[in-house]
């Protein structure tokens, strides 16, 4: 019986041992990587504030031109929903170095899973602001993606460096650093304050059609004005005309989006005939960002205090 007992206890401590070293091989690199990331925000001194011309893509993107290792030019795309990506081929090109893997499969809005492949170069700067050693997620050519980052993607890691004023009245962006609160509440008067508006579905937006509040993201990756999930779609079929069109996303997804015109308030403001886009792959309740090109907008990115991320924002529709 002794015997028995102490083969089983032996088995039992083999047991905890490799489920602690899987736990530990499973969790080191998403250690590694917010550690990582987490350095970015002591880019800025406390004194910042720099100012950058807005920029428009072709699409509608939000754009920032950004210097890699000190030599290579690249206008980057501002997403506040998705970490910094860029094109393998352009990573080899530039200089990327392979910084290691995530052991998960990430979903983009196409419904595609992958697993996250990252690089980081040297450095990277964009007017007075730098951060050493930036990393993006490497997108291959067989991602459905592949065509719409362009150049790359300015993703959320690296707008968490500081606070973010985009004023698109005077086309100007200002970057200045999370602890200003004298200078946020300047640049902040007026607008609504959104607290974690940054997060999924935190934006209230009233549907007046249907005289009733929906939540979405604010997603400056999406190119349209506002974007809406396939329940909220299949109800506005039955009070408002609506438009279906087909399209290919990549070459190899087929997808069906439906277009209303309806009349919504964002931030007490009250928009009539506003594009509302339906995409059945992407089932989501997005702000986006040919809206916000009409909106004073700040995104206010601190730590609270227990070292938790805020992700708020402030907004002003015109």
């Amino acid at each position: 019986m002794k015997k028995k007992t102490k083969r089983n206890l032996i088995i039992a401590a083999i047991v905890i041992v490799l489920i602690a070293a899987g736990a530990a091989w499973f969790a080191y690199p998403f250690i590694r990587y917010s550690s990582h990331t987490l350095a970015y925000r002591s880019a800025l001194p406390e004194n910042a504030c720099y100012q950058y011309p807005i920029q428009y893509s072709k699409e509608g993107w939000f754009l920032i031109d950004c210097t890699l290792n000190g030599t290579h030019k690249v206008p980057l795309r501002i997403d506040t929903q998705a970490t910094s990506l860029m094109r393998e081929d352009s990573i080899q090109a530039y200089g990327g170095e392979y910084w290691g893997n995530l052991p998960i499969k990430s979903t983009n809005a196409y419904q595609e899973k992958n697993s996250p492949e990252l690089y980081t170069f040297t450095s990277i700067s964009f007017g007075e602001a730098s951060i050493q050693e930036p990393m993006f997620n490497g997108i291959r050519k067989d991602n459905v993606i592949y065509d719409v980052i362009d150049e790359g993607v300015f993703g959320t890691e690296m707008l968490a460096i500081g606070t973010w004023k985009f004023d698109t009245e005077a086309g100007t962006m200002t970057l200045f650093h999370s602890n200003n609160k004298d200078l946020l509440a300047k640049e902040t008067a007026g607008m609504t304050y959104l607290p974690q508006g940054l997060r999924e579905d935190s934006i209230p937006v009233y549907m007046n059609g249907l005289n009733e509040e929906v939540r979405f993201t604010l997603d400056l990756g999406y190119t349209g004005v506002l974007e809406i999930n396939n329940a909220l779609a299949d109800r506005l079929k039955t009070h408002f005309p609506y438009e279906e069109k087909i399209k290919q996303h990549g070459g190899k997804l087929t997808d069906t989006l439906t277009v209303f015109k309806i009349p919504v308030t964002v931030a007490g403001t009250r928009v009539d005939s506003c594009e509302v886009v339906n995409s059945r792959v992407v089932d989501a309740n997005y702000i986006g960002a040919e809206f916000m090109h009409r909106c004073n907008f700040v995104l206010y990115y601190s730590l609270n205090e227990h070292g938790k991320p805020n992700k708020d924002l402030y907004l002003k529709v015109r």
